[in-house]
This record gives C-alpha cells, sequence and structure tokens, in this order.
C-alpha cells in the first residue's frame, strides 16, 4: 500500500487518517488542547493539523516544516511507501497552469513569484491567508456565506460574489491576501494595496488601470468534479473545506497569524517540478 506525500492546505482522501494518527501522538504526549481542536473528519489538512504535525516532528528531531514525508508518516506509526504523483488539490482548489503555491494556497504564479522575492530578501515576513479561487469555488464560497452570515448584505462584507473577485484571475492579473501587508508597500515597487484600508489585500502595480471585472462565463461556474474524483475528493469535501475557510475569517487575528506564521512554506511550483520534492520542499 501506498500512502501520499501531504503539504499544508492540502484536500486530500489519506487527511483523515493522517490526522487520526496526529491525535493519537498529540494525546500520547499530553497535548490535549490541541489534539481536540483538529477535526479527523476533514480531508483538508488545514492549520490546526499542521501545528500538530509540527509538534510530532520537534519531537521526533526532524524539520518542523508541517510537510508529511517518508519519515514523517514513519514518525506517525504508518510504515508504507510514499508517493507524490501529482499537483495537489489545496483548500479544495486542484491546480491549474499559472499557479504557485506558497503556505499552503494557490497564487496567481506572476504574484507569487514577487511576494516569494521579498519573503527571501528578508523585506515581508508575512503569510498568504488567502489566494486563487476560480469561479465555481468563489460561487460555493458565496452561497456557504450568505447561509452562514445570513443574508447577501452580510455575507458581502467578508467575500466577494462569484466574477467580481481578483483573487480568480491569473496571469499577473490576480490578488492575493496576506498577513504583514503593509510590509510589502515598502518592499517593492511591484506591489501595491488597491485598498489603503484593507492592509491585507495584494495585486502586482501593473493591474491598477486594469477595467472592472466582468460577468463570468457559465462555463467557469462549473466544477471539475472530474479532477476532484481523479484524486478521490467529492463536491463535499470541497464543501468542508470552504467551511474551514469561513471559519478562519472569523478567529480572532492574534490566533490566526499564529497558526499561519507557523507554516511558511517557501513555493512549491508544480509546472517545474520534474520529480517529487523532497520532504520539507515546496
Amino acid at each position: 500500500m501506498t500512502v501520499p506525500l501531504l503539504r499544508p492546505g492540502q484536500t486530500n482522501a489519506a487527511v483523515p487518517r493522517l490526522k487520526k494518527a496526529v491525535v493519537r501522538k498529540l494525546l500520547e504526549r499530553n497535548h490535549d488542547e490541541l489534539a481536540s481542536v483538529i477535526n479527523p473528519a476533514s480531508r483538508t489538512y488545514g492549520p490546526r493539523a499542521v501545528r500538530g504535525v509540527k509538534v510530532v516532528q520537534r519531537d521526533k528531531k526532524l524539520k518542523p516544516d508541517g510537510v508529511v514525508g517518508e519519515r514523517t508518516w514513519r514518525a506517525l506509526g504508518v510504515n508504507e511507501q510514499v508517493v507524490d504523483t501529482r499537483p495537489p488539490v489545496l483548500n479544495g482548489v486542484p491546480y491549474e497552469p499559472g499557479l504557485l503555491a506558497i503556505d499552503g494556497r494557490w497564487v496567481d504564479k506572476e504574484l507569487g513569484a514577487q511576494l516569494l522575492a521579498q519573503r527571501k530578501a528578508g523585506r515581508w515576513r508575512g503569510t498568504v491567508t488567502s489566494g486563487y479561487r476560480p469561479a465555481w469555488y468563489q460561487k460555493r464560497l458565496w452561497d456557504a456565506a450568505v447561509r452562514k452570515y445570513g443574508s447577501e448584505q452580510a455575507a458581502s462584507k467578508w467575500v466577494a460574489r462569484p466574477g467580481k473577485s481578483r483573487h480568480g484571475k491569473k496571469g499577473g492579473q490576480g490578488a492575493v491576501d496576506v498577513s504583514l501587508g503593509g510590509q510589502l508597500d515598502a518592499s517593492s515597487d511591484r506591489l501595491f494595496r488597491p485598498m489603503s484600508w484593507e492592509d491585507w489585500h495584494v495585486q502586482l502595480t501593473g493591474t491598477r488601470e486594469l477595467p472592472e471585472l466582468p460577468e463570468p462565463d457559465p462555463r467557469e461556474l462549473e466544477v471539475p468534479v472530474a479532477d476532484l474524483e481523479e484524486q478521490g475528493l467529492t463536491l463535499e469535501d470541497v464543501d468542508a473545506a470552504i467551511a474551514e475557510v469561513l471559519e478562519q475569517m472569523d478567529r480572532p487575528n492574534d490566533e490566526l497569524e499564529e497558526a499561519e506564521k507557523e507554516s511558511i512554506d517557501e513555493g512549491y511550483d508544480p509546472e517545474s517540478a520534474e520529480t517529487p520534492p523532497p520532504e520539507g520542499a515546496m
């Protein structure tokens, strides 16, 4: 039998198995509080489970990066071959060309490259909190927000309507939400915040004069069911990942930043990865 190499943010059928193993290890080491907040039923490897994996990795003298490769699976009591044969689904979003994975989120590749450059130079110490969201995903996120907050007016404070978010664009036209966004203002003339009152929303400067976003093509609202089924996932798994995204929006900023600053990855580019990256590389 085999198990997959799992990265922070990944939605995969093996994630519940991972979480159950992590919870067992945490309870053995008296980390009861952290164990209690990990949802073993969800197929998304979210921030709380990542924190649990890092505790196990530190205990076993492994690099605490949250990436679950052969040594980490073994530390969790799973001695099976580890495979990494396809780009991951992150927070319910399958990979598309033109994307880069940073901090467990897909990001417009051109925008992501600028963020990584600022991080590497030490000029930005934040994390990506929300990246690329295709139109079909944005619609499901919007519908879930309307249900959760009770009205479209209330939901609009948290989520944009389908097709009305730069998060759904690629090719240098995308947007990303980050922590410590103010650091990027001073670090690069390639990045800017179009809404000064939102410290987190960042785009490339070349998007300053772009026209208003058009209504999405109906085909863009079609869910890529085949891509999900190929990885053993269902729409229920996507909706569960979306529920976790909305939950993170509700969490206090200090708790959210504490969880996210522990799961920083350098970035993983499926288009240029000819072989599976070593454990700890993204």
